[in-house]
């Protein structure tokens, strides 16, 4: 019994997909997600992804072109843009691409070879939002004659000030010829 169990465990987090297998694909290929935590190394966006759910599915369309659907939820943990804490960042993606073999052509460019980890953060990777600020009012820091301001305060002190080089057109009054 525990020979079986640790060979399904063994396959589930190995699970590698070949693109050699999938190209003669007789009928649909799925594959069902279910990652508890997934890190990203050397990735300025993501830090790791958590509780990645869903489904990928291979198949060919009527025109004989292979395709790829996913459905995936679960979070991604980003670093704050200021205080590089983490953040969640909640998504969930429902598409259908094309398989393509050349990463120049349009659709999804699949390796020889992926585990099924690497291929949903393949997937996922290009969602990453570029910027994620936490909702919570953040302290921002002083120095010594400066500090950072958020960009809402910036453009509301910005608003009433008068550009210097059109200060003198202040001054100027019209005469009025009677």
């Amino acid at each position: 019994m525990i020979p079986v169990i640790f060979t399904m465990l063994l396959y589930n987090i190995c699970m590698i997909i070949k693109l050699t297998d999938l190209i003669n694909l007789s009928d649909d290929k799925r594959y069902k997600v279910d990652i508890s935590s997934y890190p990203f190394e050397n990735n300025l966006f993501i830090r790791r992804l958590e509780d990645v759910k869903g489904e990928i599915c291979f198949y060919y369309d009527a025109s004989d072109k292979l395709k790829i659907e996913y459905s995936l939820n679960g979070k991604m943990i980003c670093p704050d843009a200021i205080t590089l804490q983490d953040v969640d960042v909640e998504f969930d993606l429902n598409e259908i691409e094309d398989v393509v073999n050349k990463e120049n052509e349009d659709g999804f460019y699949f390796y020889d070879s992926m585990s099924l980890e690497k291929l949903v953060a393949y997937i996922v990777s290009p969602h990453a939002p570029i910027k994620v600020v936490k909702n919570k009012k953040i302290e921002y820091s002083r120095g010594d004659g400066w500090s950072f301001v958020s960009e809402e305060d910036y453009e509301k002190s910005k608003k009433d000030e008068i550009d210097p080089r059109l200060q003198k057109l202040l001054e100027y009054k019209i005469e009025e010829d009677d």
